[in-house]
């Protein structure tokens, strides 16, 4: 006496089509999905039974195998839609296609990945119930919900794994959507849409309240200026730049930042009056890049999942609060007032450290870079993946402060540059040194003119010979300085510096 299928308790009937339409009826767990049911089991021929396991051939020579029932306290983190289809079968498999509780291989994603952030970098976190054997999956999105309540489910396909498009069907209805593919079975797909968002109302109203100087700030974010952005847009900002706007705080922010949709990675707040960073806890790891210069902010220990960290100009910041920034690439803390830089020994992922403009000595500053250099060279030894030296926008051999801030303009900033060159071509008729010193600038401009044109910055490489602005901003200073010294000042009687 072969298993008892429901639906089979006297073996295979006469009915066949009619008696399989009844037993996988269950499938259609999502409106209108019923007429699926019946349409697919139309095309089937024949059905047997074999070591507890029920094949159905269909007239185009395909196979549907369903196995025994499941338990579904294996299955407990699965949705209650999923356990229901396990109570009939723990898995339903053709040659492409398989339903059940299906590895789902994390491993290949990292923090760059969408699909890694949405889990939040946790293989536990992800549940797979359908997979396909060419090497495509559809697993739960963790926040989005049908209109059932059940989590909505989106496929991720190979090398294209940035696309997270859910659908709003149960899995049993998804599986006879994918099994009317396979098996070519033409009939209308009932359309699930994405329910109403509830909290509509009050994401309306967080736009409504922001004040005029947030509002106009979002706006500024979107090349559009004249459309009104919405909440969900928003959401979709990578960068956001609040820099110079007359904001004290980051209260709207904290609407954004409880949805795991904001994909906020860059927010720059220098030269705002914001003090408190507390809200940006919530951000967990989305932040990367963060750019405090000139604020009053004390604390930063809130930060510690930043990769980048620029606070030139904070005269207030508690260097004690920067010792959790522990996965920092680059530290920016030109004109602080930082003093020490013992607790730096421990940022074994620093890869830049801008401190010009403080009150370290020249002795300090070469003290710490040998020993950071020589601990870095031991731990490349045993480490796998060897780290790049650190590169220091000191340099304690050039005496002249204003040519120590030219060297020193690792961004490459033709602001800076710009300023420092005015201020040492200002300095002509004064300095006995003139020659020599408008050599070593002409030297240093000539090198980072170079490097403008393909930097490495916050947001990632550019190359900045497809900028225009910025191409013609950093020509500025070599022109000028060109000049002055081919044709010098009355006062400066210098006819050749070759």
């Amino acid at each position: 006496m072969f298993w008892n299928f429901s639906g089979f308790s006297k073996g295979i009937s006469k009915n066949l089509q009619d008696d399989l339409t009844k037993h996988f009826l269950y499938l259609a767990d999502s409106p209108g999905f019923e007429s699926v049911v019946h349409k697919i089991f139309k095309h089937a021929k024949a059905a047997k039974i074999n070591k507890n396991t029920l094949v159905v051939e269909f007239k185009s020579g395909k196979t549907l195998t369903a196995s025994s029932p499941g338990n579904p306290n294996s299955y407990k983190k699965f949705p209650k839609s999923f356990l229901k289809l396990i109570e009939k079968h723990n898995t339903l498999k053709t040659d492409r296609l398989e339903l059940g509780k299906c590895y789902f291989d994390f491993e290949i994603y990292d923090e760059d990945d969408r699909v890694y952030d949405l889990f939040d970098g946790k293989a536990s976190n992800v549940l797979c119930p359908l997979h396909y054997t060419d090497n495509s999956d559809w697993i739960y999105h963790p926040t989005e919900k049908n209109k059932e309540g059940e989590p909505a489910i989106f496929p991720v396909i190979h090398e294209l794994e940035d696309e997270i498009n859910p659908v709003y069907h149960n899995i049993g209805a998804l599986f006879l959507q994918q099994l009317c593919d396979e098996f070519e079975i033409d009939i209308e797909i009932p359309i699930a849409e994405r329910p109403a968002d509830p909290s509509a109302d009050s994401k309306t109203a967080w736009w409504d309240n922001l004040r005029d100087v947030w509002k106009q700030t979002f706006r500024d974010q979107f090349e559009d200026e004249d459309k009104e952005p919405t909440f969900q847009t928003i959401l979709t900002l990578e960068k956001l730049d609040l820099s110079g706007r007359p904001i004290s705080d980051l209260k709207p922010l904290e609407a954004l930042l409880t949805e795991k949709k904001f994909k906020l990675e860059v927010i720059r707040l220098n030269n705002t009056s914001v003090s408190d960073l507390s809200i940006l806890a919530m951000a967990g790891k989305k932040f990367f890049s963060v750019d405090i210069s000139g604020t009053p902010v004390k604390d930063v220990s809130m930060l510690k999942e930043i990769n980048f960290l620029t606070a030139d100009g904070c005269t207030e910041l508690d260097f004690a609060t920067l010792v959790k920034l522990k996965k920092l690439y680059r530290l920016s803390l030109r004109d602080t007032k930082l003093n020490d830089l013992e607790f730096l020994h421990n940022f074994t992922e620093l890869e830049q450290l801008n401190i010009n403009g403080t009150p370290l000595t020249d002795e300090q500053i070469q003290e710490f870079h040998v020993r950071f250099k020589k601990n870095r060279l031991e731990k490349n030894k045993a480490a796998s993946s060897k780290r790049d030296p650190l590169k220091l926008d000191i340099h304690p051999e050039i005496k002249d402060p204003l040519l120590r801030v030219l060297a020193d303009n690792s961004d490459y900033n033709p602001e800076l540059a710009l300023e420092a060159g005015e201020k040492l071509l200002a300095q002509r008729t004064e300095r006995k040194d003139i020659k020599q010193i408008l050599k070593d600038l002409i030297a240093i401009c000539d090198k980072q003119w170079r490097k403008y044109l393909y930097i490495k910055t916050p947001e990632g490489r550019k190359n900045m010979s497809s900028s225009t602005k910025v191409k013609s901003d950093s020509g500025i200073f070599p022109r000028r300085v060109i000049s002055a010294l081919r044709f010098p000042s009355p006062a400066l009687p210098i006819q050749s510096l070759k």
